[in-house]
C-alpha cells in the first residue's frame, strides 16, 4: 500500500489505515485525489503529492474520481503546481485542455449569474447567490477554482413567479410547467426550481428556501435574509449568505447527501480556515434554534479529519462528538475512502442523512417525503381537480411501487439473460 505515513497526519493515517481502502486501482487515484486535496487547505501538506505521484497512478482514471468528488480543478492545479515533472506529456496536456475547457465553462456561467442577478435588480426583485461561482471566488480567489454545474440564486417567495416568467423571457424553461395554484402548492412543499437553457445548456436554480420544509430542522425561509455578505467578482459586488448561514447550508447540503463528496468537506474546510471572524455564538444558536448540532459536528468532525482544521476555543468543546456523531463520521470516512468510482453518487440508498436526525418526527418527514409526498410527475400523470387533491398520495405510492417493480424485474430479466449465455 502507498506508504502515507510519512507525509500525512497520525489522524489521517488512522482514518485511512481503518477505512476498507483497498492496494492498488481506484485506491492509489483516490489517495492522490485526497493529497491534493488537503495541500490546497494545508500547503505544508504538498509532502503527500510528491509522494502519491512516485506510485503507478492512473492519472486520467484519477481525473475522473476526482469529477465525482467535485475535486477536478483542484487535483490538476495541484498537480501541475507541485508534480508537474513527474507526470507524463500527455497528461499534462490532457490536463492543460480539461482545465482551459473548465475555465471558459466557469466564465460563461460567472458571466450569466451577473447578467441574471443585474435583471433581478433592475426589476426591484432582491436575490442572493451562492455555491457556484460565488463561494469558488470567495474560497479560491477564482470563480474556476471549484467545480460546478449550476447556478444558485435565491429570491423572496413572493417574487418566484416574477423570477420564472424573467428567465423565462430569457430563453430559461422551467423544470415544470404549473397553474398559478400548482405553483403555490410546489413552493409550501419544495425549496427550489430549476429553470434550463438547453441551447446554452445553462442550469439555474431559484430557491426560496435553504432547506425544503417539514422537519424541525429546516431554516425558515427568512433565515437567509437576516444577515448576509458581499463577494467580489470582477470589480461587481454580489450579495451571499453571511458566513454562519453559509456553514449551516454547508453542513445541512452535506447531511442530505449523505456526505458523498470529499469536494463538499474541501469547501466547508475551506471556509471554517478562512474565516476568523465566524460567528461560533451564532453558529450555536443556530444549531440549537434548528436541531441541526449532530448535522454540524459530523461535518465538523469529518474536516477536521481529513484536513486538520483547528477550530477555536469557543467551538471546540461544542463539537466534540457524541457517540452517535463519531459512529455517522466514522462510515462516512469508510465510504469516502473505498475504491469505489461512484462513491459519490450513492445518496439514496445510504442511511447517514436519517442517522443524523435528533428526533423520530424528522425520520417519519423523511420516509414520507420518500414516498408519499405528490411531485409535479404525478400531477402530470394523473391531472386531478383541487377538491381530490388527496388522492395524489395513493398515486405517488402506486407510480414508485411499480417503478421500483419494473426495474427488479428488469435487473432479473438481464441477469437471468446473462447466465443463459
Amino acid at each position: 500500500m502507498l506508504n502515507i505515513q510519512q507525509h500525512q497526519s497520525p489522524r489521517l493515517t488512522r482514518t485511512i489505515n481503518s477505512s476498507k481502502c483497498v492496494c492498488g486501482g481506484a485506491s492509489l487515484e483516490l489517495l492522490l485525489v485526497l493529497a491534493c486535496a488537503r495541500a490546497a487547505i494545508c500547503p505544508e501538506s504538498v509532502g503527500e503529492i510528491r509522494q502519491a505521484v512516485t506510485q503507478p497512478v492512473d492519472f486520467l482514471k484519477a481525473i475522473d474520481l476526482a469529477s465525482c468528488h467535485r475535486l477536478a480543478p483542484c487535483l490538476i492545479q495541484q498537480l501541475l503546481q507541485h508534480a508537474a515533472a513527474a507526470l507524463p506529456e500527455s497528461v499534462v496536456v490532457a490536463f492543460r485542455r480539461w482545465l482551459r475547457v473548465h475555465t471558459l465553462r466557469s466564465m460563461q456561467l460567472t458571466a450569466q449569474l451577473v447578467q441574471i442577478l443585474d435583471r433581478l435588480k433592475g426589476q426591484g426583485i432582491r436575490a442572493l447567490a451562492f455555491k457556484g461561482p460565488v463561494l469558488a471566488q470567495q474560497l479560491y480567489d477564482q470563480p474556476f477554482g471549484r467545480e460546478f454545474e449550476d447556478l444558485d440564486i435565491m429570491v423572496p417567495t413572493e417574487a418566484v413567479d416574477q423570477v420564472i416568467a424573467l428567465l423565462g423571457a430569457d430563453g430559461f424553461e422551467a423544470q415544470f410547467r404549473l397553474s398559478s395554484g400548482q405553483l403555490t402548492r410546489f413552493q409550501k412543499n419544495w425549496c427550489e426550481m430549476a429553470l434550463h437553457d438547453r441551447a446554452r445548456n445553462i442550469l439555474v436554480e431559484i430557491h426560496w428556501r435553504l432547506f425544503p420544509p417539514g422537519y424541525s430542522f429546516s431554516p425558515a425561509a427568512e433565515t437567509a435574509w437576516e444577515a448576509t455578505g458581499e463577494v467580489l467578482i470582477a470589480q461587481r459586488s454580489i450579495r451571499t449568505l453571511s458566513i454562519e448561514n453559509q456553514l449551516l447550508f454547508a453542513c445541512l447540503h452535506q447531511a442530505k447527501h449523505n456526505w458523498s463528496r470529499l469536494g463538499w468537506l474541501m469547501d466547508l474546510a475551506a471556509l471554517v480556515k478562512q474565516s476568523p471572524q465566524m460567528d461560533w455564538e451564532k453558529v450555536q444558536y443556530l444549531a440549537g434554534r434548528f436541531g441541526t448540532a449532530r448535522m454540524i459536528r459530523v461535518s465538523l468532525q469529518l474536516i477536521q479529519n481529513f484536513f486538520e482544521v483547528a477550530f477555536p476555543s469557543a467551538i471546540k468543546e461544542w463539537a466534540e462528538p457524541d457517540k452517535q456523531t463519531e459512529s455517522i463520521a466514522r462510515r462516512v470516512e469508510q465510504r469516502l475512502l473505498s475504491a469505489d468510482p461512484d462513491a459519490g453518487e450513492r445518496i439514496r440508498t445510504d442511511p447517514f442523512f436519517r442517522a443524523a436526525m435528533e428526533s423520530k418526527h424528522d425520520r417519519a418527514v423523511y420516509w414520507w417525503q420518500l414516498i408519499l409526498r405528490p411531485t409535479p410527475l404525478e400531477w402530470a400523470l394523473v391531472p386531478l381537480p383541487d377538491w381530490l387533491w388527496g388522492l395524489y398520495y395513493p398515486v405517488r405510492a402506486v407510480r414508485l411501487l411499480i417503478k421500483h417493480a419494473a426495474g427488479s424485474l428488469n435487473a432479473l430479466f438481464t441477469r437471468s439473460r446473462a447466465q443463459s449465455h
